[in-house]
């Protein structure tokens, strides 16, 4: 055999390699994200079926704000270890891959107990309306969610995927479910919740630094730690701007609708969110595993290889996501009764945010790929301007049409972006980020375009 036909011939083998590795790790992603998913059902669940009205609005509004906070406490720490240790590890440059890792944990740690001790600070001379044994364990949830998000972003970096997620997503919510178990008979109150919460993200983050330790390269481990702090910190700013647009999108709604209407209302939203939040988590899941490896092959110049590895997973994505999306359609009274009687009129808030959540998760993990291939000022910039149209038509919405009128306005915001934000990356970063990428079309023209 020449070299040449040598050459082709590896080259295939690699290409069907990787393939069969990204269907495999998108399965064990969907199934972790599946199971963080039921996990965060049955606790909501056994919560809105134990608690009243107003108290598990409470709760929801608590708990969103609390995610808000803990995102914007890592201070993009979470996507900048992602970007730095590809880049780093990629280019032999081990101490700046192992100066970039204590710098996460550096600015992460004095972050959270900022954010820690603002809340407590808060509460203390504004009052909370809530116990003051539930403000601090709250507090202690919020730092935990901090650590844990740049513990499991590091984590997957460095140990993989598996080590990563396992944790991120099933540990802290099986000793959190173990808790709201055990108050059935008597009723969960906020302070056990956080509490639980609070314990089992500190479990999760325990066994993922046990993991990198064990896991952490010789090379990296030898080298002399260096330190670019003017330079990460520069990206970092840009990287939170994004995260914490991200996290208003997931986050926010139920506390903006607490606010300007009622618990009720708002935990009536938060029920809904939900379980249309299966189909982003499902997406999150697929798309972490995809930026996981794409900033190796794009610093790399595999731009083919990247194209493959996120076709092979929106596939993976579409062919799990489109029945469930007929489930909820034909389901959606019955599915909202586990929760009690009082949420069942909530199925037209339901199917739309379902179906808003179903389509921008078909189009793609771009907002990762552009974070992490240098495109993070222009994602940010669309991202604000996105967020600033979709509180204004929740305002509008919301106070004539309540919940229903709040889902409208997260779809009528969030679809288009998120369309726009996938031809933005095929346009950036030469990769096709969508479900439309399986089609036999599209697949063509990547090969042309590589070829």
């Amino acid at each position: 055999m020449s070299e040449p036909s040598r050459t082709t011939s590896l080259r295939a083998l690699a290409m069907r390699l990787l393939r069969r590795r990204a269907l495999t790790g998108s399965v064990a992603a969907v199934s972790i994200k599946a199971g963080g998913a039921t996990l965060s059902l049955a606790i909501f669940t056994i919560a809105a079926r134990t608690m009243g009205a107003k108290q598990f609005g409470t709760l929801a509004i608590w708990y969103n704000a609390l995610s808000f906070m803990a995102v914007a406490a890592v201070f993009g720490q979470e996507t900048l270890i992602v970007r730095s240790w590809g880049e780093y590890t990629g280019s032999a440059q081990y101490g700046l891959a192992r100066g970039a890792y204590v710098f996460g944990w550096r600015t992460t740690l004095i972050s959270a107990a900022l954010w820690g001790g603002a809340v407590w600070t808060a509460a203390m001379f504004r009052g909370a309306g809530v116990p003051l044994s539930s403000v601090a364990a709250a507090c202690a949830f919020l730092v935990a969610q901090t650590l844990l998000h740049y513990s499991s972003h590091s984590c997957r970096s460095i140990a993989g995927f598996l080590a990563s997620e396992s944790n991120r997503e099933l540990t802290w919510r099986i000793v959190l479910l173990a808790a709201a178990l055990s108050a059935v008979s008597t009723g969960m109150t906020l302070t056990e919740f956080f509490g639980a919460a609070a314990a089992g993200a500190t479990l999760s983050i325990a066994i993922q630094s046990a993991i990198v330790r064990q896991r952490f390269p010789a090379a990296a481990l030898a080298a002399r730690a260096q330190m670019l702090p003017r330079a990460w910190l520069e990206r970092s700013r840009a990287m939170w701007l994004s995260a914490m647009v991200e996290a208003a999108s997931q986050y926010a709604e139920v506390v903006l609708l607490g606010w300007i209407t009622s618990p009720m209302v708002a935990g009536q939203y938060f029920v809904a969110a939900r379980i249309a939040n299966v189909f982003l988590m499902l997406g999150t899941g697929l798309h972490t595993y995809s930026i996981s490896h794409a900033a190796n092959l794009f610093f790399a110049g595999e731009k083919e290889a990247l194209q493959r590895l996120v076709r092979s997973v929106m596939t993976v994505a579409a062919a799990i996501m489109t029945p469930l999306l007929c489930v909820v359609a034909l389901f959606a009274p019955r599915i909202l009764l586990i929760f009690g009687p009082r949420y069942a009129e909530g199925a037209g808030t339901v199917l739309i945010l379902s179906t808003a959540c179903f389509l921008v998760s078909m189009t793609g993990p771009s907002p990762g790929l552009l974070l992490i291939t240098g495109f993070e000022k222009a994602y940010s910039r669309i991202l604000v301007a996105a967020l600033v149209l979709r509180f204004t038509l929740i305002l509008i919405l919301a106070q004539r049409f309540g919940a229903l009128g709040a889902a409208c306005g997260w779809a009528l915001a969030n679809v288009p972006v998120s369309i726009g934000l996938a031809f933005l990356c095929r346009s950036k970063c030469g990769v096709d980020p969508s479900v439309l990428s399986i089609l036999p079309v599209a697949q063509g023209r990547g090969k042309a375009a590589t070829g």
